[in-house]
């Protein structure tokens, strides 16, 4: 059916009128607040955008992604009074007609993977309900071709490889003589998007974010963060030094510190996050020290209110870790220490007391010493985690050992053999002067 249809449309250029279910996937959508249709024509050839009919009456959901399109012009298919999510993704979209959208109950558009350069404020005249823009992986470079001044209620929106970083120096993403974000936004993404520095106060009016992707940029600094955060992402930045001042973040449940500049996690860092409850420190290449006051003294002592159930130092630089840590450790759900060179001696012994299911731990592995080279740690006995000072220890005992049983020998020796040379010089002692002397008083005794 499908072949027939399309085939009819290239041969005539007359109108058709046929359900776009003909030629698309639809699904009945059910939720508590909403009953519809889901239609995916995806991957579809677009000669079936010609088609006049109309969409379902009741159409929640249209996928338009991977058609090649090259632009959005007037079409029946961008016109319903039901309809709550549209994706344009992965298309080749470089154009998107004024007006066009006739979508008063849409909340989420999706322009991602295309080849936008600008998009003018009144394409979202008819779209002022929008909760979510995707706009990421197209050709933005500056917010004077981009305004979202329409949009009061949009709260997430991704900017993700779009090079406007240099652009945000000079302006706020929230100045109304700018971009125009509402102050309500609560999930921005700028992952990779060519950012060096973020401006004093460039959140100051922001007063509901939630989650900040700010990842794969040139941010060598933690910058002014919204105390409002629940999630954060600085990862695949530059930043060489973190500290307890730079989280003064209650509300802070996820962290990701991951491929920094970092050399060590220092003490107290984290202790102001109280609400943690994911925490990675991936791939950090020059990621040697991790304190063991990274997250206070208490928690030492008694992790009871110790909130972290994810931990990840994996593919970094850690040699070491204290054993004082066994405590908070051995609160955590999940634990991830693979992929560092750790030396396995008496200071690491107690990470097998942990419970870390096996899949988390076939690349925890030794570095040294080099008979214990790639060895699991998880598979040695606890014998073989022996410290330096425990050798120099071992081999004193040794060598004390070797040197008492040589003066036992010694002695054994003396006490055996001695006494029957003694003997001996003993029996020659009394011969030998009585001859001397017999020798001498005959000398004596002969007449001159």
């Amino acid at each position: 059916m499908r072949v027939l249809i399309v085939l009819a449309l290239i041969i005539s250029d007359v109108t058709v009128h046929a359900s776009i279910c003909e030629l698309c996937a639809c699904r009945q959508y059910s939720a508590i607040e909403y009953l519809g249709e889901s239609v995916d024509c995806s991957y579809t050839n677009p000669v079936l955008f010609n088609i006049q009919d109309s969409l379902p009456n009741m159409v929640y959901s249209l996928d338009l992604s991977s058609n090649n399109l090259s632009d959005i012009s007037n079409s029946y298919l961008y016109q319903s009074k039901y309809m709550k999510e549209l994706i344009l993704s992965n298309n080749k979209i470089s154009r998107i007609e004024s007006n066009v959208l006739q979508l008063p109950e849409l909340t989420k558009l999706d322009l991602s993977n295309n080849k936008l350069e600008f998009i003018d404020k009144d394409v979202f005249n008819d779209i002022k309900k929008l909760e979510y823009l995707n706009i990421a992986n197209n050709r933005f470079t500056t917010f004077t071709r981009l305004a979202f001044h329409h949009l009061s209620n949009l709260n997430q929106i991704i900017l993700d490889n779009n090079n406007i970083g240099p652009s945000l120096r000079q302006t706020n993403l929230f100045d109304r003589s700018g971009f125009g974000l509402t102050h309500k936004i609560k999930d921005i993404s700028m992952s990779g998007i060519n950012l060096n520095i973020v401006p004093d106060n460039f959140f100051l009016e922001v007063y509901d974010l939630r989650r900040l992707t700010i990842s794969n940029n040139n941010l060598t600094d933690i910058f002014e963060i919204p105390f409002t955060l629940e999630y954060l992402d600085l990862s695949d930045n530059p930043i060489e030094e973190i500290s307890s001042e730079d989280f003064d973040l209650p509300a802070l449940k996820v962290l990701k510190l991951n491929n920094l500049g970092i050399t060590e996690v220092p003490d107290y860092v984290f202790t102001d996050l109280h609400g943690l409850k994911k925490l990675e420190l991936e791939r950090n290449k020059n990621l040697t020290e991790f304190s063991m006051l990274s997250f206070g003294r208490e928690v030492l002592e008694d992790a009871d209110d110790f909130t972290l159930e994810e931990l990840s130092l994996s593919g970094s630089r850690i040699r070491r870790l204290g054993e004082r840590l066994a405590e908070p450790f051995g609160q955590l759900v999940k634990l991830d220490l693979q992929g560092n060179p750790w030396v396995c001696d008496c200071n690491i012994v107690w990470l097998k007391r942990l419970q870390i299911p096996e899949r988390d731990y076939d690349h925890l592995r030794c570095r040294s010493p080099r008979p214990l080279y790639n060895a699991r740690v998880f598979e040695l006995p606890d014998s073989y985690f022996v410290c330096a000072s425990d050798r120099h220890l071992t081999a004193f005992s040794v060598a004390a050992i070797g040197f008492c049983v040589i003066l036992a020998f010694i002695a054994v020796w003396f006490f055996l053999v001695v006494p029957k040379w003694h003997s001996r010089g003993t029996e020659l002692g009394h011969t030998s002067p009585i001859v001397r002397y017999r020798i001498l008083s005959s000398f004596y005794s002969t007449p001159l």
